[in-house]
């Protein structure tokens, strides 16, 4: 009985791996915008941006299909800040909240980590810090998205291309709200990962 049902089941299995390969190579296609709050104003990312302490700043994504986000902030106090860990709706703009820049001025890196498969250890790493934030926890969790970024640039360097766009807070609602006469969205396509850092000096 076992001989038979391996003899059934192999063939089954066969019929339906391809399947499972192409779902998780299937590229994904997405579009991001940074916000200055102030004034509502969509800035370019494909350079360092530059702001004032005491500023804020927001950002808007929007994906072609359901995917994983995680939006990871690396202050200049060189801490952590999980700014968003939840998936992303097929076609729906997600507007993450406001973050103020405060003093000690710096760098801070936002990391955008999109993907259509679910990162397990990054998640179980965002959770142990979120328990500890010790030195080791911070460490491991870094180490993570440098290992995501490496991944994501041996798969090549997804595409970033500047599209004009509105600068509305509104700006990734819809897509007649989004194609604008301000600002910039930047698109992404191509890859199934993408680790985008955008560099913000105050």
């Amino acid at each position: 009985m076992r001989k038979m049902l391996a003899a059934w089941f192999l063939p089954v299995y066969l019929l339906f791996l391809p399947l499972n390969l192409f779902s998780q190579t299937n590229s994904l296609d997405w579009q991001l915008q940074f916000l200055r709050e102030k004034n509502n104003v969509s800035m370019e990312i494909n350079r360092t941006i530059r702001m004032e302490t005491g500023e804020s700043f927001k950002l808007i994504l929007k994906a072609d299909e359901a995917c994983y986000c995680y939006v990871i902030v690396y202050d200049s106090d060189q801490e952590f800040y999980i700014w968003y860990n939840q998936p992303l709706k097929k076609d729906t703009g997600t507007h993450l909240f406001p973050l103020h820049l405060v003093e000690p001025s710096g760098v801070e890196t936002i990391y955008v980590i999109i993907s259509n498969s679910r990162q397990t250890e990054l998640e179980r790493l965002i959770n142990l810090f979120g328990i500890n934030p010790s030195r080791q926890n911070t460490t491991n969790l870094y180490r993570e998205i440098i290992r995501l970024q490496n991944s994501a640039s041996a798969l090549g360097e997804p595409a970033a291309v500047i599209i004009p766009s509105g600068g509305s807070t509104r700006g990734l609602d819809s897509a007649e709200e989004f194609e604008g006469e301000k600002g910039f969205a930047t698109k992404f396509t191509g890859r199934n990962l993408y680790v985008r850092a955008i560099g913000v000096r105050h």
